[in-house]
């Protein structure tokens, strides 16, 4: 391909790689009303972006604006029909001008001045610089001179001016402020006066205000526990909800977190609160940095108040208390039932070992009877049966009791020991220490009786007037302590025995021992005893 036919070419592609200095539909302009009426009507065009237009109707021109209307010097030196806008983003704003193209630019200039602080961003310069074909289909306007783009910061404005060359009036002005805004509420609703909120939304134009109803309070309002709806109304026209974002604290703690708007309206709707202090924090995405805030509480219901979770509590608490109160009483009366279960049952045991000691005793007692009857030794089988009968009457009355007292004991005792005395003819004696009490003092019923009768027949029986028995009451600390004493051949105490009393009364000592663990009964044998048999029972703690 030759060199001609590239050039043509790039020619012809040249169009297709030029870019517009702006999209016209994204940017709303503002100019005199002349221009749109008149092909040679000079005036800037001033574009910004038009998504955040919405802010306008909370603040529509900047108080620069007016500052500057005041200054005379400002304005004998301009036409009266000045532009000026606002703006609340960072983006730039872009300036044309009208009646100017690339065959009357060289008799004009421009420049570009920052207020407040008068700093000049462009000094005066001529213009170099057109709208492109791409532009000029797209906004209707034949080839205009292009300032360029511009920003500044919030709280700042750019002051564009266009002359002729080499005058001092300026031919047409153009200014852009950038605004700092905060969200704004104008109004609030609640779950009072909801229907009125809705009537507006659906009706703005309509006058649906219920005098009757008294005006909600924007801050620190406070809301009923069974109130559910709260809506705050923006006063500025908001259209898409990503332009709207909040926070929502309660009592201090982030529950819903920075995020966008759930509508796409100028409102905040919050529904369904918990008890407590709230703060709803909220800001333009446009300007982040710049929050607003307000406050309310959800007063809590009856059941929600700290007093009536201190009654559940205690209630609570009272409810646990009585259930393992009636848990240790159910288990206390297990334990007392079967305690008292053990208990008969040892009784039932002590008296069956009872009723097979009588018998043995009785036996005994009537072969006494029918030995003195085969000496023929009729008077003291008299005088053996008079006080065979005193004992037999003792022993049927205690029959019943578990304990006799010491002093009626030792009366059968010496009843005993005094009818066997007179079929033996052995001697006994019956020592008491001074300081027991014997009507104070109750011991278990005939206790010591197989005791006694097995040092009479095993001990003391064939001595006969040479035999001694002697039986010893004394009191040790709190313990009673009774010693059976004979001269007789004694026995091996470490070989068991096969008698019937003495096994009959180890066993009871081991079921009273079982009833009442804290006063013991031990039965002991004395292998030193040196001059027969010595056998001591202890009645441990029976003077507490």
């Amino acid at each position: 391909m030759s060199t001609k036919c590239l050039f043509l070419f790039a020619l012809l592609m040249f169009p297709i790689f030029l870019k517009a200095q702006i999209n016209w539909g994204d940017y709303s302009q503002s100019f005199p009303s002349e221009v749109q009426h008149k092909k040679d009507a000079l005036g800037i065009i001033l574009a910004i972006r038009k998504e955040n237009n919405s802010y306008w109707s909370v603040r529509e021109k900047s108080d620069f604006y007016f500052k500057l209307l005041a200054d005379s010097t400002f304005t004998k030196l301009r036409s009266k029909d000045i532009i000026a806008r606002t703006t609340f983003d960072t983006s730039s704003a872009h300036f044309f001008v009208h009646a100017i193209n690339k065959f009357n630019a060289h008799l004009y200039e421009y420049r570009v001045l920052e207020y407040p602080s008068n700093k000049i961003i462009v000094p005066w310069n001529s213009i170099t610089k057109f709208t492109d074909s791409t532009l000029i289909k797209q906004s209707g306007y034949p080839e205009m001179a292009y300032l360029g783009g511009y920003k500044a910061g919030f709280g700042k404005m750019l002051i564009v001016d266009v002359r002729r060359k080499k005058q001092i009036s300026i031919l047409a002005t153009s200014m852009i402020s950038w605004e700092s805004i905060n969200p704004s509420v104008s109004s609030v609703h609640t779950s009072k006066d909801l229907e009125i909120f809705l009537q507006k939304l659906q009706f703005p134009w309509a006058n649906t205000v219920d005098v009757q109803s008294a005006p909600q309070p924007i801050n620190n309002l406070k809301l009923s526990p069974d109130n559910n709806n709260l809506v705050f109304v923006l006063n500025a026209d908001i259209s898409s909800k990503h332009q709207i974002q909040y926070q929502l604290l309660l009592d201090n703690q982030i529950v819903v977190d920075w995020h966008d708007n759930e509508y796409n309206n100028s409102f905040i709707w919050l529904k369904d609160f918990s008890p407590g202090l709230y703060r709803i924090k909220m800001r333009y995405a446009v300007q982040p940095m710049n929050v607003s805030e307000y406050t309310f509480e959800v007063e809590p219901a009856w059941y929600q108040t700290i007093w009536f979770k201190i009654v559940v509590i205690i209630g609570g608490l009272a409810l646990l208390g009585f259930c393992i109160f009636a848990y240790l009483l159910f288990q206390q009366r297990r334990k007392t039932n079967i305690e008292i279960a053990k208990k008969q049952k040892l009784q039932l045991e002590l008296k069956a070992l009872y009723a097979q000691l009588n018998p043995h005793f009785l036996f005994n007692c009537l072969s006494s009877i029918q030995g003195l009857v085969n000496q023929q030794d009729f008077k003291g089988a008299n005088e053996y049966l008079t006080d065979f009968a005193q004992l037999i009457r003792g022993v049927l009355s205690n029959n019943a009791k578990e304990e006799t007292p010491l002093q009626q004991e030792i009366q059968t005792l010496e009843t005993y020991l005094k009818l066997e005395k007179l079929r033996f003819g052995f001697s006994y004696t019956i020592e008491i220490d001074s300081s027991i009490d014997l009507s104070a003092i109750s011991i278990p019923s005939l206790l010591w009786q197989p005791l006694v009768e097995n040092a009479v027949k095993h001990g003391v029986a064939t001595l006969e007037a040479s035999g001694r028995i002697n039986i010893l009451f004394s009191k040790v600390d709190d313990s009673l302590i009774v010693a059976i004493r004979d001269n007789g051949k004694g026995f091996d105490t470490l070989k068991p025995t096969t008698g019937l009393g003495l096994r009959l009364t180890q066993e009871r000592i081991e079921r009273l021992n079982d009833l009442q663990n804290e006063q013991p009964i031990v039965l002991t044998f004395n292998p030193n005893f040196e001059h027969g048999t010595e056998i001591t029972l202890t009645f441990t703690h029976w003077f507490l």
